[in-house]
């Protein structure tokens, strides 16, 4: 019996494995990560993998894009991290000669809860004019 297009095994209930948040990844190291994602067509494909990664960063805001790797010909390869990216990843980004979109990445401030000051606005009446 031969699998048709609307009878073969769907990978929509697959989970994903992510990296951790101390680290960055590429597309290939979450292929190594997950290979079970990999389609099983004569010819494997990571497509299924690429649309959850896609997903990951524009619509649930769990992955970052964080720079890109020049390997010589042909387009740069991403480079990824978990968000909240840590500095540690984007340290280890690098020391490993990854090109930084500065850009991209949002800074995120630690505010401190200050205790409250009552602050009584003085009203100043002109009571003299002075002339020139």
């Amino acid at each position: 019996m031969s699998i048709r297009k609307t009878q073969r095994k769907n990978k929509t209930k697959q989970v994903i494995t992510w990296p951790s948040n101390d680290d960055y990844f590429t597309v290939k190291s979450l292929v190594a990560l997950n290979p079970h994602m990999l389609t099983s067509a004569p010819k494997p494909s990571d497509i299924t993998l690429r649309v959850r990664l896609n997903k990951a960063i524009n619509e649930e805001n769990l992955v970052a894009v964080i720079g890109h790797k020049n390997c010589g010909k042909g387009r740069p390869e991403l480079v990824f991290a978990m968000k909240p990216v840590k500095q540690t990843a984007i340290d280890k980004a690098k020391t490993n000669n990854i090109m930084i979109d500065t850009p991209r990445l949002v800074t995120v401030m630690d505010i401190s809860s200050q205790p409250k000051v009552n602050i009584t606005p003085v009203t100043v009446t002109a009571k003299q004019v002075v002339s020139a």
